[in-house]
């Protein structure tokens, strides 16, 4: 780390109040149909139902027509927010309205802006998992020794610090008992040989952060409330914004034993994010992967959008990028020849695998006789989105195996692109934490 940048501790109390935490206290003013309201209010990060920044307002002298209607924007810190009204008061009798809003959207640039210039960045980290690192230090609590962990991502001229925290342990304790939003990691932003960069540029790398670090979880995870400092240690720059989803557990390629992979991955994504064509293909990739790797939302969805991943990342890697088909052939062929050229490409094992017992069975059967894995997850997502499907509802027993194989190769396939030759946890097999293996092409 940087010797100039101080020791990093969480920007807020996080521990004070799990349920909602008071991001800015001061002047605000509203716009309602025009007109202009000022007063006192707040911002805080809520928790509850869901993780969301509001802003709440305390108003004299609003007229009870305008209560009634929509406001236009909060103003905080001379900066124009549009928002939601959620609730506000409609008594008569009282001079005060009280109003809570929220942003239409995140995050909310709300000191600073695209041409500040930024020495670092302070971020926060809800729900990660529970890494190694891969180095230590020691910190003092009640007089005792508690030992931080760190990861330290290197991309080009940037570099990312990862922390843990004393409340760390504590934190993921209370997660895996309760659920819900709690702090785990902070993290530190710099350029290399102290070059300042811009608000423009801090928003992009946080942005493409957030997608390395959700796929590493396998959940969505990403940097929230972000603080720059500029070379006098001023707080220059700010962005609110809040947790996307509550603690969940997600399967995934990564072991938090073994961090180095975390490690090794993170610059050869940043150097296919820095390509804007790929960018678009990682976005909508990684994203549908999220959705699709939470079963709580149902296996059948996961393995149709699973598939739709895949789709989208064979149409990128093999007509863009390798240029071995034309749109025109890709459009002709069908949807597992389409797997089956990426994974080929890519050196990915087409066999179904022998984890997968019932997917093995299908494929042995008489009436069935599947060729192979694009074979069988393309079949399968066939009898699920077509009512017409002669196999429509045979497949029940077998739909976890292809909902976990397919994110397999979905896993692999982005690992793959990204030129990584490391090694994984494979989610195909029953594993404890730390075991893990070499990616099939290494």
């Amino acid at each position: 780390m940087n010797t100039n940048i101080p020791t990093l501790e969480p920007a807020y109390d996080f521990n004070v109040d799990v349920h909602s935490i008071q991001l800015y206290c001061g002047r605000v003013e509203i716009c309602i149909d025009g007109s202009i309201y000022v007063g006192d209010g707040e911002v805080r990060l809520d928790f509850l139902p869901k993780a969301s920044v509001n802003f709440y307002g305390h108003f004299h002298n609003v007229p009870f027509e305008d209560r009634l209607k929509e406001i236009s924007f909060f103003t905080i810190n001379d900066i124009k927010i549009e928002c939601l009204k959620l609730s506000g008061d409609l008594n008569l009798t009282s001079d005060e309205f009280n109003v809570k809003c929220c942003p239409k959207l995140e995050p909310i640039n709300c000191i600073g802006n695209d041409s500040t210039q930024i020495k670092w960045i302070l971020f926060h980290l809800f729900n990660f998992v529970d890494l190694i690192g891969n180095r230590k230090t020691v910190e003092q609590s009640k007089g005792k020794d508690c030992t931080i962990r760190h990861i330290d991502l290197f991309s080009d001229d940037w570099k990312v610090e990862l922390k843990s925290l004393i409340s760390t342990n504590e934190n993921i304790k209370l997660l895996r008992e309760e659920g819900g939003y709690r702090l785990t990691h902070i993290g530190c932003i710099t350029r290399t040989n102290d070059v300042q960069f811009t608000g423009k540029m801090a928003k992009e790398f946080l942005y493409a952060l957030r997608f390395v670090l959700s796929f590493a979880k396998g959940g969505w995870c990403e940097p929230i409330c972000a603080i720059g400092f500029d070379n006098a240690g001023n707080r220059v720059w700010e962005l609110w914004s809040s947790p996307k989803e509550p603690w969940v557990v997600p399967v995934t390629w990564f072991d938090p034993y073994n961090s180095y992979q975390l490690v090794e991955l993170f610059p050869n994504f940043m150097k296919r994010w820095a390509d804007d064509s790929w960018q678009e293909a990682l976005r909508e990739v990684v994203y549908w992967y999220l959705n699709a790797n939470n079963p709580s939302r149902g296996v059948d969805a996961g393995i149709i959008l699973t598939q739709a991943a895949l789709e989208r990342l064979s149409y990128e890697y093999v007509v863009k990028d390798k240029k071995l088909l034309s749109v025109d052939g890709f459009k002709n062929i069908w949807a597992s020849d389409k797997l089956r050229l990426l994974f080929s490409s890519l050196r990915i094992p087409l066999d179904i695998p022998v984890e997968a017992h019932n997917l093995q069975c299908f494929a042995l059967s008489k009436q069935i006789k599947w060729l192979d894995a694009p074979h069988a997850l393309t079949e399968i997502r066939n009898s699920l989105v077509h009512p017409e499907h002669k196999h429509r509802g045979r497949y029940d027993t077998a739909y976890y195996e292809a909902w976990n194989l397919g994110l397999w190769y979905l896993e692999m396939s982005i690992l793959a692109i990204c030129n990584y030759t490391s090694t994984y946890g494979n989610r195909l097999k029953q594993r404890w934490v730390g075991e893990i293996e070499d990616v099939p092409w290494k």
